[in-house]
């Protein structure tokens, strides 16, 4: 729910190309990749690579496109792709990630994880470990927010997911929240790896980020790492823009407003094709659900039509906004993020008022759910803004808020 966030707006994107910054400084490396042994556990890191470098110039040069970030830039960071394992609908596959790494900084590392937003399938350029320096739009949460955070002192990991990279041939989980929280969790493990195979003191401290469905992948990460693997990480806190948290409200909103046209609708239905199919209690048949012809993730988001109720079965639509289909509207609600916990740390969430993409009310809702259980939440609020002007305020007060912890 994010950057080219309509299937259509490919060939916009595609035009992005002519605007790429790139600069002689920032050198690419043909470094071999690194073979690990083998291994049958999740989050074994399998290989790695390191892929390019960017001085302190190139990264402030890279992020005058979004704003000034001179403040936060002091170190040149390396770039290694990285090959790992993790569990994918019951087998042991290996999926890929980016990590950067602050030169000149050996001592109590800390980790960043950023959990990017939407890339529609076959945007491979767009992935994380592909990104090996330079600026443009479609890779700015590498360029902008992965390389300033990790200029600033962090090791930042930036898990591609599965369908992305080298699971390209796979489907992509679109905000399946269980299936992103564990793919990142293994992408942590890898990194923690990696930082021993470079000899680097990891301190055993991480910080999550996420914007848009990254978001709601940071906030599931959170979840999972605090109640099921309790002891691998001490998770300091989360700093998310405008994730889909609400899961729920937020998709019975849409299926209710059916008649009304709506410009994200692609990525909606992309949502629910893959909410079906890896919820372990659907599986509906998909001629249940749509009126159209969907045999995969691309028919999914090739929607006929901009209205709800011209995609989906009135039947479906019926049964979710009255709750009478109580096996989609229970595996809706497993996969919204509010209940059953309380985060450890600090929670910040940020998000912009006028947010057509993911509704604002994702944020404010999950402050005061969570400050209602007396957790640690911040909440900013850009009035105005939209799904992307906040980006330059949220990785700024990002790296003060995680500086100050």
């Amino acid at each position: 729910m994010h950057i080219c966030s309509n299937i259509f707006m490919k060939s916009i994107c595609a035009l992005m190309v002519f605007h790429i910054i790139c600069f002689v400084s920032c050198s690419k490396s043909d470094d071999s990749i690194i073979l690990l042994g083998q291994s049958d556990k999740p989050g074994a890191l399998v290989s790695y690579q390191k892929t390019g470098r960017l001085t302190v110039e190139n990264i402030i040069k890279n992020g005058s496109n979004v704003g000034d970030i001179s403040p936060y830039a002091n170190h040149n960071v390396i770039l290694y792709r990285v090959v790992y394992n993790t569990n994918h609908l019951g087998q042991l596959i290996e999926v890929s990630g980016l990590v950067m790494i602050p030169e000149n900084v050996q001592n109590h590392l800390e980790i960043v994880q950023h959990h990017h937003g939407t890339i529609i399938p076959g945007d491979n350029d767009e992935v994380p470990s592909a990104y090996t320096g330079g600026y443009t739009d479609s890779n700015a949460e590498s360029s902008f927010i992965g390389a300033v955070m990790a200029s600033n002192g962090y090791v930042v990991s930036l898990p591609d997911y599965v369908g992305y990279g080298a699971t390209r041939h796979l489907e992509h989980p679109y905000t399946v929240h269980h299936e992103l929280a564990g793919v990142s969790i293994d992408m942590l493990r890898a990194t923690k790896k990696l930082m021993n195979e470079l000899s680097l003191d990891f301190s055993g401290n991480v910080f999550l980020t996420g914007w848009s469905e990254g978001g709601g992948a940071a906030l599931a990460t959170h979840k999972y790492l605090q109640l099921v693997d309790v002891d691998e990480f001490t998770i300091k806190g989360s700093s998310l823009l405008a994730g889909p948290y609400d899961y729920y409200t937020f998709f019975k909103q849409i299926i209710a407003n059916g008649t009304l046209k709506n410009e994200n609708l692609s990525i909606y239905s992309w949502a629910t094709y893959s909410i079906n199919l890896y919820s372990q209690e659907l599986k509906r048949s998909r001629n249940d659900i749509w009126a159209y012809t969907v045999s995969n993730q691309l028919e999914a988001l090739d929607v006929p039509s901009d209205r709800p109720i011209d995609i989906f079965q009135t039947d479906f639509i019926n049964g979710i906004v009255n709750e009478t289909d109580t096996k989609f509207t229970m595996a809706l609600k497993a996969n919204s993020l509010l209940n059953g916990w309380k985060p450890a740390g600090h929670l910040f969430l940020h998000s912009g008022t006028e947010d057509r993409i993911v509704p604002h009310y994702n944020s404010t809702n999950a402050h005061k759910h969570f400050s209602q259980l007396n957790g640690s939440s911040t909440l900013y609020e850009y009035q105005g803004g939209d799904h992307y002007t906040p980006l330059y305020k949220y990785v700024t007060t990002t790296i003060n808020d995680f500086n100050a912890l």
